[in-house]
């Protein structure tokens, strides 16, 4: 009995320490594992860039999520907040980026290669020439700005060998094209996760990832709680910003969304589904935008920041039930150098490897970070030949990386067109049709026409050359027909009719996107009206004027854009050498002899004694100089402040008995390289070989797209001085002036600049009004 006692108390004894000790384990355990939250971002365009409030409002209540799950652009802004950047730094990101570029095919202007500046943006449509038959663009974003834009912000990854690896695990979704089927990204080059996940159908173009094309994640599951769950999350907050069921057919605003909500449709069956998966359920009032409204990022940011703050409290009670109180110092978007040892270049057919490797500018063995990445790809995309160009990186078994440059070219042949007007040239169709390596490998030939009562064409060649391609041949012909009025004291005299003719033969720097030198020669002929006394001359029916020369320039310009920049500097210096210069005049046909008006009567001229006057005209070699500066000083994205400085000068001991080449000033565009705008002046109102031009100028932007300005300048010019005349710098300055004030209006339109304008001078009473539309043959429009 008491054997049978003992054994039993020893049993009990047994059984409750057992117990403790399971007990005591699973406490342990459940102290060792706490519960995990998951954060799911969905897609939604631009009513994605609401999630960053929400994302700030639980960093604020000490929230960092265990896991991250992103679509479209709940990708992005959970991809790039998995990698460390903190609310307020996705927040400034957002601020940063130029959207209308983005959801655009066009880039900065600073990002065109020089020898492409002048084409760049300047067309109504553009279309491939495929096998000598025009063909239609698909009308998609082809996206080079989201590019860019997600490689320089996702370089951090880089070092990671895998999405978990991140500081906050992360998964990202798209869909194949092949088969409708998800993809869901855990390892591989970050930007091309997240750029695969936001190709939004009927808006940006697929992206080729391997041996297939991708599309936007949430075509199949836009609102991925499945996945976090998944990767191990025991509480979900998601933000929805897209729709949670089918819309009625009145409510999808017409075709383009009717085929969004059938692409979406398995994705809207699961989102139904997903939602009753979350803990948290978090829906942003975003019904007053659209996935396209990346214009009202400002007003999105705000929204999502209200709709944070509704439930801060929610996120701090679950934050302190957990004993949570995590903070996320962010990034300070520090860019660490990588080293390169392999480069492949990829998808280039018409642009040769070396010509591309030569724009690259980054060689074996070379470090590089994302500033210079960067430059480097906009260094390829300059040329102006490619619809995408991008990158990707992959870490060697020597932490080292291999770079692969992946291109996507246009067609080899482009016809370009647009329309134009403007009360002083009349209206005109702008034709442009560039081919490449049609003339030779690495070259590009421009065929440019406009056909108005003033038609003027141009036919412009580029031959990459050197051992790293950074010059170029340029063999340039320019023909332009103008009438322009001669005046006096502001009221048009009379039309003068002229044509100009000039061939180049020229070398140009190629090497970088703000500047290039430029030598070479120059066969220069104007053909117009002559007149050589106050009145005209019967029976001349035009005077020519040409030379030859050489001549040498230094072009810089960084302005972010063409027509309206707002930022960024231009300058110039050219000098001419005018080694030969020839005038003469041609008669009407059947007239060989004409008569001079003098004090005694008419005097009969024949053409040879006529002209053998001219030859005293002609000038001994000279050289002309000219150069300008400007720079946009931006006190504010709407206000800036524009000064301008602009000078000629022919440098001759010869005095103003000779014919030199003037220069053109005046009028609100640049029609030849060399012209100079001027307020309260037409154009080419004054003709003249000296002058110096000061000027000043405002501009205010009150809304987009709207750009008014309000300027004044000084015009000092003079005929020709003698450069040995003790005077010369006085006499260059002070034998003619002009004081000119004006403003105007422009208007960002589909056509092109749409400006109109008003000035006037200090010397006549009258004032000059000017109205343009559209982008024109003129070197500006605006």
């Amino acid at each position: 009995m008491l054997r049978s006692t003992t054994i039993l108390f020893l049993f009990l004894f047994l059984s409750v320490s057992q117990l403790a000790f399971s007990q005591s384990k699973q406490t342990t355990s459940t102290k060792a594992k706490p519960a995990k939250i998951g954060l799911v971002l969905s897609g939604g365009g631009a009513k994605g860039i609401a999630h960053v409030g929400v994302i700030k409002a639980m960093e604020k209540a000490g929230i960092k999520p265990d896991y991250i799950v992103g679509t479209s652009m709940g990708a992005v802004v959970g991809g790039l907040y998995s990698l460390g950047y903190s609310a307020d730094e996705l927040e400034e990101i957002v601020r940063q980026i130029d959207w209308k570029l983005l959801i655009s095919n066009r880039v900065s202007f600073k990002y065109i290669a020089f020898e492409e500046k002048e084409y760049y943006n300047r067309y109504l449509v553009e279309f491939p020439v495929v096998n000598g038959k025009i063909a239609f663009p698909s009308g998609l974003i082809q996206g080079q700005v989201l590019s860019d834009i997600l490689h320089y912000y996702a370089w951090p990854a880089n070092t990671y060998a895998t999405f978990d690896d991140f500081p906050i695990p992360f998964r990202c979704v798209a869909t194949d094209i092949r088969n409708g089927q998800p993809i869901i990204f855990d390892k591989g080059y970050l930007q091309d996760a997240l750029r695969s996940s936001i190709a939004i159908p009927t808006v940006f173009s697929a992206f080729d990832l391997d041996s297939t094309s991708v599309v936007d994640g949430g075509v199949v599951n836009n609102f991925p709680v499945d996945i976090v769950r998944e990767m191990g999350a025991d509480i979900v907050i998601g933000v929805n910003v897209s729709d949670e069921d089918f819309r009625e057919v009145d409510d999808l605003g017409g075709f383009t969304g009717i085929l969004m909500q059938i692409a979406m449709a398995p994705s809207l069956t699961i989102t139904k589904e997903n939602i009753k998966q979350t803990d948290i359920y978090i829906k942003p009032d975003l019904e007053d935008y659209s996935t396209g409204s990346f214009s009202s990022y400002n007003e999105i940011l705000a929204l999502g920041a209200k709709t944070g703050e509704k439930y801060y409290d929610q996120f701090k009670q679950l934050a302190d039930s957990l004993g949570r109180n995590d903070i996320i110092s962010g990034l300070t978007f520090q860019s660490d150098s990588i080293q390169i040892d392999e480069i492949d270049i990829v998808g280039n057919k018409l642009f040769s490897t070396d010509l591309i490797r030569s724009k690259l500018n980054v060689e074996e063995g070379d470090y590089v970070n994302r500033d210079e990445m960067e430059a480097a790809v906009h260094g390829i995309y300059g040329m102006n030949g490619f619809y995408r160009v991008d990158y990707s990186l992959n870490k060697m078994p020597s932490n080292n990386y291999s770079l692969l440059v992946r291109n996507k070219e246009k067609p080899s042949t482009l016809l370009s067109a647009a329309i134009h007007y403007d009360n002083q040239f009349s209206a005109g169709i702008l034709l442009n049709l560039t081919a490449r390596e049609v003339i030779g490998r690495n070259s590009r030939a421009v065929f440019l026409a406009d056909i108005s009562e003033n038609p003027k064409f141009r036919f412009d060649y580029y031959k990459y050359t050197g051992t790293k391609k950074n010059y170029a041949f340029n063999l340039r012909l320019n023909f332009l027909r103008q009438e322009i009025p001669t005046y006096l004291e502001g009221k048009e005299d009379e039309i003068q009719i002229g044509r100009n003719s000039r061939l180049e033969a020229q070398m140009i720097s190629t090497n970088s996107l703000k500047h290039a030198f430029y030598f070479g020669g120059i066969f220069d002929t104007n053909v117009s009206k002559f007149k050589l006394l106050s009145t005209s001359l019967d029976g001349i029916k035009n005077g020519r004027q040409t030379y030859v020369g050489a001549r040498f320039k230094y072009y810089r310009n960084s302005q972010n854009d063409r027509n309206y920049p707002t930022a960024g500097a231009e300058a110039l210096i050219e000098g001419t050498f005018h080694f030969k210069d020839w005038i003469g005049i041609n008669l009407k046909s059947g007239i060989d002899t004409i008569f001079l008006d003098t004090d005694i009567g008419p005097i009969p001229v024949t053409k040879d004694e006529f002209n053998s006057f001219i030859d005293d005209l002609v000038p001994n070699p000279y050289v002309s100089i000219y150069g300008k500066y400007s720079k946009y000083l931006r006190f504010s994205p709407k206000f800036q402040f524009h000064p301008d400085f602009a000078m000629g000068y022919t440098l001759t001991t010869e005095s103003d008995s000779k014919v030199f080449t003037d220069f053109f000033v005046g009028g609100y565009q640049n029609v030849r390289f060399n012209d100079t705008r001027f307020w309260g002046l037409n154009y080419g109102e004054v003709q003249t070989p000296n002058f110096v031009k000061l000027g000043a100028e405002f501009q205010y932007i009150p809304f987009s797209k709207i750009y008014l300005r309000a300027g004044a300048n000084f015009l000092g010019y003079s005929d020709q001085v003698p450069i040995n005349d003790p005077d010369f710098l006085k006499n260059i300055y002070q034998e003619e002036s002009y004081l000119g004030y004006g403003l105007d209006i422009s208007y960002q339109s589909i056509l092109g600049p749409i400006s109109a304008g008003i000035s006037g001078n200090n010397q006549d009473n009258s004032l000059r009004s000017y109205i343009s539309i559209g982008f024109s043959f003129n070197y500006s429009d605006r």
